[in-house]
């Protein structure tokens, strides 16, 4: 459904903007805040500027429960520990607040499967324009049908125009062989502009695609924190305390929670489920899997007094709230993604490796927020006018 998250602020005729019809395709949104608040930002701004948006809800890695079961069988007689798989159904249940935020703040398309299925809504639709990003939507891992993120499904449509913005390949290191680099090359020359989330993704698409391209901001960094404050009510956050949100726990992190709890004497908290992961194949307790809603997960930065993740988009969320905070490396999500927003605002020594001590004195070094601040702002007016001069061309 839509919401009057989508009546445009603008008349498009009045501000002499030229109202478009555009896709935005990104990564499955399920339980990840980030991930969703990036889809969510990125449609907002857009719709701001007098366009109609549309989510693609491209779900390519959706298998049905049959085929989870035939996997885990197979893994177990072969003799190799299977995956603990969530059912369809579980899924639906523990993403439930997450999926009432999405209904009410993004309007997505109905649920495609398979690129064919792709193929005819596109034709079907008749976009302008479609946008692929943010997030790590060319890290191969995370993207099995990579190539329709490189947009292989509208080859040769010069009807549309192809866009990529804060793409992510999640790793400072090329992926792709050198036959899939070829193809890609090729994909890649029908965009009309390219931008990349990392600075270490323009060196990656300078050395193997022989392509120029720039360096923007996490769409999550083009609305300011009154945007996202007015999406919850705010006097039902009482204000202090440490919060931790941490998505790979282990006793490196723990300690460090502690540290941070005893120089500060304050508590932590979190905003996570009782559980992420299966302990047996089949759960009665299926609550203690829920995700918290994203309104609260985004009130816990406003009422954080100090924030210590190993989340990407936590470590943006705290720059958008200018909360002090010490990201911790995570490096099988993608250390380079850390590395790059930090060097990006002078942050460098917020970063500190898992096994790493943290420096005291580190704890408690102010941040310049009014700068960062300024550099946003700046950031955002030209990563905006550059999207809207690429549309409008």
């Amino acid at each position: 459904m839509e919401s009057s998250l989508f009546t445009s602020s603008k008349n498009s005729k009045e501000s002499g903007i030229t109202k478009m019809k555009i896709a935005i395709l990104t990564q499955p949104l399920h339980t990840n805040f980030g991930g969703t608040l990036q889809n969510f930002a990125l449609q907002r701004v857009l719709k701001e500027m007098g366009h109609t948006v549309e989510t693609i809800d491209y779900d390519w890695g959706q298998a049905s429960d049959l085929k989870k079961i035939l996997s885990f069988c197979k893994n177990y007689f072969l003799g190799k520990k299977p995956n603990l798989f969530f059912f369809n159904s579980e899924l639906d249940y523990i993403s439930k607040k997450h999926n009432l935020f999405i209904s009410h703040n993004i309007f997505l398309s109905n649920k495609i499967l398979d690129t064919s299925t792709l193929v005819n809504y596109f034709e079907e639709k008749k976009f302008d324009a479609v946008i692929v990003g943010s997030d790590q939507v060319w890290r191969v891992a995370y993207s099995p049908k990579i190539e329709n993120f490189f947009l292989d499904f509208l080859i040769g449509n010069k009807e549309i125009k192809k866009i990529a913005y804060a793409a992510s390949f999640g790793l400072d290191e090329w992926q792709f062989s050198a036959e899939d680099t070829f193809y890609i090359k090729n994909l890649i020359k029908e965009f009309n502009y390219i931008s990349v989330r990392e600075d270490t993704a323009v060196t990656l698409c300078k050395n193997f695609l022989d392509l120029d391209v720039e360096h923007v901001l996490d769409p999550t960094l083009l609305l300011k924190k009154d945007e996202y404050i007015k999406l919850f009510d705010c006097t039902k956050f009482s204000r202090g305390g440490i919060f931790s949100y941490i998505l790979d726990n282990n006793e490196d992190k723990i300690e460090k929670i502690d540290l941070l709890c005893k120089t500060l004497d304050k508590k932590s908290f979190i905003c996570m489920p009782k559980k992420t992961k299966k302990e047996k194949i089949f759960i009665n307790n299926r609550e203690d899997y829920v995700y918290p809603n994203i309104e609260e997960w985004i009130g816990s930065f406003y009422k954080a007094d100090y924030v210590i993740t190993d989340s990407f988009h936590g470590t943006v969320f705290s720059i958008i709230f200018n909360k002090p905070f010490i990201a911790i490396s995570n490096n099988e999500r993608g250390a380079t993604r850390f590395k790059s927003l930090l060097n990006f605002f002078n942050l460098e020594d917020r970063l500190v490796d898992a096994k790493d001590e943290i420096d005291v004195s580190m704890i408690f070094k102010p941040i310049n927020y009014e700068f960062i601040n300024d550099k946003i702002s700046g950031l955002k007016r030209t990563n905006m006018k550059k999207i809207q001069k690429i549309l409008e061309s």
